[in-house]
């Protein structure tokens, strides 16, 4: 049976949203918000000194992807990890962190599934793990004029609750109209521009934009001049995809 069949795509502006207070520096828009059942994702703004205290959820893996600025990130009691843009941060099940910038920083924050419905499936495993776009291996795939970098997946880092990547389309790039019956999609855009199939309706996504797509939600994109690159998450890691 399909999730959420009715429930309508959207776009978000995180970086124009109400931000709500969440520790010393920390400011927070929601990006699924209560159309999330199978991920929460959410926009990190961190001011020049802030620090944020968090910890994964039993059940859940939690991600981090750096849009802007610098932050550093640590388990807590442990020596921290620098980033910068284009770093990713895995962060084990039950595993308390500590976010810290000494410049603004704007992050993606990822949880799968989201808090309270703990998941069975396999998650990341070994504590923190940073990696960066700027040196992950590109996959080529020239038939339908894109690139991928794997971040999180079953292959990638051993986790079965998200397959995550940045992909790179081109001007004549076409993702036809499809759904997915039984996982959550998420884009967030990076660098150019992107358009988008709503239902029914075109939008472009630039950075500052995220889109979410419930199961069951059809929807496409489409390359425009110039090159683009959007983080890509469907959640969970094993789905299927209808045309």
């Amino acid at each position: 049976m399909m999730e959420n069949v009715m429930t309508r795509g959207k776009v978000v502006d995180y970086r124009s949203a109400p931000l709500t207070p969440m520790g010393a520096g920390v400011h927070m828009a929601a990006i699924t918000g209560a159309d999330g059942t199978k991920m929460q994702a959410d926009y990190l703004r961190l001011d020049p000194g802030a620090r944020f205290d968090g910890c994964v959820p039993v059940g859940s893996d939690q991600y981090f992807f750096i849009l802007s600025g610098d932050a550093v990130i640590a388990q807590r009691g442990q020596p921290g990890h620098a980033m910068k843009y284009g770093f990713f941060a895995l962060v084990e099940e039950g595993f308390e962190y500590v976010l810290t910038s000494a410049v603004p920083c704007e992050l993606l924050s990822v949880v799968a599934p989201p808090p309270g419905d703990p998941s069975s499936m396999p998650g990341f495993k070994g504590g923190v793990k940073i990696v960066s776009m700027h040196n992950m291996p590109v996959e080529s795939f020239p038939e339908s004029k894109k690139q991928r970098i794997y971040l999180v997946g079953k292959a990638a880092v051993g986790s079965e609750r998200a397959h995550g990547m940045i992909v790179k389309y081109v001007a004549d790039t076409e993702t036809t109209l499809h759904m997915h019956p039984d996982c959550e999609s998420l884009f967030v855009f990076l660098e150019g521009a992107t358009q988008l199939t709503v239902d029914g309706e075109r939008k472009v996504g630039t950075f500052g934009h995220a889109a979410f797509f419930p199961c069951g939600n059809k929807h496409a994109l489409h390359g425009m001049p110039g090159n683009s690159y959007f983080l890509e998450f469907h959640i969970p890691h094993q789905y299927t995809t209808v045309r």
